[in-house]
């Protein structure tokens, strides 16, 4: 029977097959380099213990991922593999165990740039740490730092435990770490459009099955719902601690929920008094607030320069009506008259913002009768821009393809690619030089992760 030597001792000795891999696809091994290695493993055996980072009942692997690897291939090839050696290396959690990690490189494997990405997003990445990559392969280019704010004594933290979500130009929904968060948000929320069930055509707007907005359109009773981790983060990332957060198109209790909870106080004009009283119901006994009127009439409610951030997810035209009041934004039968009441309403919603600080709007675009793009999300840049008030971010929030996919199909008959984001538009009022005094360092106020 063949046999695959141990010629070393460890601490402890397992299966390799209950270990757990801890880089994920950070590395990948050619079918040429794992024959080179298995042909090592024969002759010399197994020759050096593993390092392990145990975290309750499971053993994450450290440093042998490729050697597990050949192991495997060797196991299928009808190969013995007796328990093999390890030693435990210490780490107060994964975040820890993934830096320490960083600094063993087996000698086979090489780096896969788009697992090097995710990977990185996940950890405390320091100069040395760095430094330890670029010995490894110099070609990769990590690009995470910004020279500006970086300082030795103050290293970048993760980026996903720093920032909720990496502050990048994209944000990605399908990501399992913003699925987690979401799943937490709507389980403190309770908000599942109920309020606006059975308002819909079959389809989710006017005749011909036209899509609502991507917000969790399909999963809640067939509205849309705003997506819980993006007002977490725009409350985080765009508003000032404590500050009064405004919306003149409010909607579902989502936003006005979530920023309550971070500690903000929320104005909500809302037009629907069903969905203004469920609302205020899930914020009774806090200074938070929605009022039923119609978003135009903005200045009745609130004065002008008393807000910190504006956020809002106005309705995008007729692709999803939300009611048949002739007020609502979603039931005008032209888009000029949809667009007088944007434009009145975001002005007047301008004049309430105080002088450097942030609006935040979420949009997408949407086709005339014919197909061609209408170009909303840059009418709407040019109401900010006529107000004096520029535009500072662009970010594409990427949603899950869920049943977009049934649609594709069809939509390409007329070769129309099927839409899976939004734009978030950010703008500032003021002078930008004076953000970093204004706004400071970002700090998560709830965790729902564990370590493993």
């Amino acid at each position: 029977m063949k046999a695959i030597k141990i010629t070393c001792d460890g601490t402890d000795y397992v299966d390799f097959k209950l270990l757990v891999p801890l880089q994920g696809d950070l590395k990948t091994l050619s079918e040429e380099n794992l024959g080179k290695l298995k042909k090592s493993i024969i002759k010399y055996g197994f020759t050096a213990p593993g390092f392990v980072w145990q975290s309750g009942k499971k053993k994450y692997v450290m440093d042998m991922h490729q050697r597990i690897k050949a192991l495997n291939s060797l196991f299928e090839e009808g190969y013995t593999i007796p328990d093999i050696p390890i030693v435990y290396i210490q780490a107060k959690n994964k975040t820890e165990a993934k830096q320490k990690l960083l600094h063993i490189s087996s000698q086979y494997g090489e780096f896969n740039r788009s697992g090097l990405d995710d990977f990185l997003l996940s950890i405390n990445s320091d100069a040395e740490l760095l430094e330890t990559l670029r010995l490894v392969d110099d070609e990769v280019d990590l690009g995470i730092f910004d020279d500006d704010n970086y300082n030795e004594e103050n290293t970048p933290g993760s980026l996903v435990d720093k920032f909720i979500v990496p502050p990048f130009s994209i944000l990605d929904t399908r990501q399992g770490y913003w699925q987690e968060r979401k799943r937490y948000w709507r389980g403190l929320i309770g908000d599942n459009g109920e309020s606006r069930e059975k308002k819909l055509y079959k389809g989710g707007g006017r005749k011909g099955g036209v899509t609502a907005k991507l917000h969790d359109f399909n999963a809640n009773n067939g509205v849309s719902l705003l997506d819980p981790v993006l007002a977490e983060i725009m409350n985080n990332w765009f508003c000032t601690p404590g500050g009064k957060t405004y919306d003149p198109f409010a909607g579902d209790t989502v936003f006005g929920y979530v920023s309550n909870y971070l500690g903000h106080t929320f104005t909500g004009i809302e037009l629907r008094k069903n969905q203004a009283d469920l609302n205020n119901l899930r914020l009774a006994n806090t200074k938070s607030k929605y009022i039923c009127d119609d978003g135009q009439n903005i200045l009745k409610h609130i004065k002008k320069n008393s807000q910190d951030m504006l956020f809002s997810c106005p309705p995008y035209y007729n692709l999803e009506v939300y009611s048949d009041l002739k007020e609502d934004a979603s039931n005008q039968k032209n888009y000029a008259d949809f667009m007088k009441i944007i434009s009145r309403a975001f002005t007047d919603s301008i004049e309430c913002l105080k002088t450097d600080r942030f609006a935040v709007i979420t949009i997408g675009d949407i086709r005339n009768k014919v197909g061609f793009y209408r170009r909303f999300a840059d009418d709407v840049k040019d109401i900010f821009k006529a107000a004096g008030v520029l535009l500072y971010n662009e970010l594409i929030l990427v949603e899950p393809i869920g049943t977009t996919a049934l649609r594709a199909g069809n939509a390409m008959k007329s070769r129309k690619v099927a839409k899976t984001h939004q734009n978030i538009l950010v703008f500032f009022k003021g002078d930008p030089k004076k953000i970093k005094d204004l706004f400071p360092i970002i700090e998560v106020k709830i965790d729902e992760s564990t370590d493993v």
